[in-house]
């Protein structure tokens, strides 16, 4: 993505702060234009509508850096390397807040921004890593399902995007992050030395 300048930067992440103190719905353009100091004029320069102040966030994060691919292989532990590539979408989740994430939601509902598909080629290649890592993760005993290792990436693929829209319904009232590693602990069937989660309150369950 090209380097936004200041004036464009300065609008969006006013309107995200907005959005969050209040909500998409009743943020106006009025109130981003005054709390931005800017005219409406600058604004529709730089943006045609408050969705396309959003626009950067409809595509999720899925690739790697070289950075997070030498620390994800740095790990000893299979299930830690699954994770971290796991927690990328989570962190995202968690960044935006529930105003964004529930844009996002609304979005794809009323005109489909491919913010869940799953066949583009950049998932199509952490698909492919993520299923190795679970192969040597059950080779050491890491991992105990028998399940088929691509089904198991698309089983919590498709939870992650399901526990979002309880979550964002929810108005953010369950530990997001502490729920997914829950699941995925049961769902991959991870040894017990290699499980991390908190068990869930009976409001999460």
């Amino acid at each position: 993505m090209k380097q936004e300048n200041e004036t464009k930067k300065r609008i969006r992440s006013t309107a995200l702060r907005l959005f969050e103190e209040k909500s998409f719905e009743e943020v106006t353009i009025n109130e981003i234009c005054k709390e931005s100091g800017i005219t409406k004029h600058t604004f529709y320069y730089y943006f045609k509508s408050k969705d396309d102040l959003l626009d950067k966030f409809y595509k999720m994060p899925c690739g790697l850096s070289m950075e997070e691919f030498g620390m994800i292989f740095s790990m000893d532990s299979y299930v830690e390397q699954l994770w971290m590539i796991n927690k990328k979408l989570i962190d995202f989740v968690q960044e935006k807040g529930l105003e964004i994430v529930k844009q996002i939601m609304i979005k794809n509902l009323s005109d489909d921004q491919g913010t869940f598909a799953i066949d583009t080629s950049e998932i199509k290649d952490m698909i492919k890593l993520m299923v190795s890592i679970i192969d040597k993760g059950k080779q050491s005993g890491q991992i105990k399902s028998q399940i088929d290792s691509k089904d198991l990436v698309r089983m919590f693929h498709q939870f992650f995007h399901s526990t979002m829209f309880v979550w964002a319904t929810r108005n953010g009232d369950f530990d997001f992050e502490n729920y997914l590693r829950y699941h995925f602990e049961v769902l991959y069937q991870v040894e017990d030395s290699q499980r991390k989660a908190r068990t869930l309150g009976i409001e999460e369950l």
